[in-house]
């Protein structure tokens, strides 16, 4: 006898039973089914399990309706009916909350029901978040508990970085959130906009604290890694150093030798501030980098052709890179240490490990790739659908977090 489709329910798409706790969704979803409809059949239809499992292999209901030959209106009819109302009851969130079928995805995701996947070098795919629209910032708190994600859709979202849960989403900006930053103790968040606002929130409450001093839109903006100093990069090419409290300007650094400055790091030992950005002169995406020594401020170095700039722990080694090439520098003697052909673009998003180990870069192609600093690539962790925009590394180094274009947040678990 011959089985019918309806017997195998995950057809055409058996990837999801690869892939996701498929059994153990089939019976919750049908427990949250009952509490929406109490009085419909007990249990999921094969229809609303193969239309579920297309939906964990990534299809949107255009897709399923043309894998399944069905017309699409139908398919997203089906869905607003059942499984998006089933889901909701399942990870309690409001009714009719769920619209968008990429949501259904990281709901169930966060929930705990995909399984944890390996990339090919090893390291696990512990969950994806999702804002709705580009992440351009990301910072993990020093305690290892938070998560911070500033987005082009104007909002911050802090989740817990163990569970994925989000826990609060600041609205306190109008245009793009370019920089977020936990201050030592993991209680209060720096946050930057596209329209130069700076401001400094209670992360126990979500309150505003205060309102730091309007910055140009086109100036970059860093925080010390002791929450003490605000370096500005100015329109004019010279850099501010302000208290992060009082406001009070404490220093200006000038002999920039570029344009814009797209880029400041500041040494954990309070030596060094270095900076990087366009050089008009030099034609479009050339950059020169200039590095500043304290508290004398002068200029102590000047070289060119990089667009991002980081200082390592122990402040000895100089994280550059641009287009597909990284080089590391040996602060103290201002010695080249390597320089390493990528074969890949590179994007600016990158972040260096708390206890030195290793560095983390983003690429067009949606990788993070880690390198360690002796130049020796050891991970290349393959997830994103689109440039990766933002990356960082938690505590200890087992945690690294990257955001997309795609507004995708990508929480990764890795051993080096």
């Amino acid at each position: 006898m011959t089985s019918s489709p309806l017997d195998r329910p995950e057809h055409p798409f058996t990837r999801a039973t690869n892939d996701w706790n498929t059994e153990k969704l089939y019976t919750d979803l049908a427990n949250a089914k009952q509490q929406f409809a109490p009085h419909t059949r007990k249990g999921l239809t094969p229809v609303e399990k193969r239309h579920l499992c297309g939906l964990l292999c990534g299809c949107s209901p255009a897709e399923i309706a043309v894998l399944l030959s069905k017309q699409i209106k139908g398919v997203e009819v089906d869905l607003s009916k059942t499984l998006y109302r089933y889901i909701e009851v399942l990870t309690n969130r409001p009714r009719n909350a769920l619209s968008n079928w990429r949501d259904a995805i990281d709901w169930l995701e966060i929930a705990g029901y995909k399984k944890q996947q390996k990339t090919p070098s090893g390291a696990i795919l512990k969950t994806t978040l999702h804002h709705s629209d580009s992440i351009l910032s990301v910072a993990i708190s020093p305690d290892g508990q938070l998560l911070a994600t500033g987005s082009h859709d104007s909002t911050v979202k802090v989740w817990s970085l163990h569970s994925g849960e989000l826990l609060q989403t600041i609205c306190g900006h109008s245009t793009a959130v370019l920089l977020v930053a936990f201050s030592p103790a993991s209680k209060t968040l720096l946050t930057r906009s596209r329209a130069g606002t700076v401001k400094v929130w209670n992360l126990q409450n979500g309150e505003l604290l205060k309102s730091l001093a309007e910055i140009h839109r086109h100036e970059f903006v860093a925080v010390s890694p002791d929450w003490q100093i605000l370096a500005i990069g100015t329109t004019r090419g010279t850099i501010e150093l302000q208290h992060l409290n009082s406001g009070q300007l404490l220093q200006v650094l000038t002999g920039y030798r570029g344009n814009d400055i797209s880029s400041i790091a500041l040494s954990p030992d309070g030596k060094i501030v270095a900076a990087s950005g366009f050089n008009a002169a030099s034609g479009f995406c050339h950059a020169t980098v200039t590095l500043w020594e304290l508290p004398e401020g002068e200029v102590r170095q000047t070289f060119g052709s990089e667009n991002y700039v980081g200082i390592s722990p122990d402040s000895q080694i100089l994280v550059c890179h641009s287009n597909k090439v990284i080089k590391l520098w040996n602060l103290p003697t201002g010695e080249l240490l390597h320089s390493l052909q990528t074969g890949i673009r590179i994007t600016s998003a990158a972040a260096i490990d708390p206890d030195g180990r290793y560095f983390a870069i983003g690429c067009f192609d949606g990788t993070v790739r880690i390198w360690n600093f002796f130049g020796e690539l050891l991970h290349a962790l393959e997830g994103h659908s689109s440039p990766v925009s933002a990356v960082e590394i938690g505590p200890g180094g087992e945690t690294i977090v990257s955001g997309s274009e795609n507004g995708t947040i990508k929480l990764w678990k890795l051993r080096i």
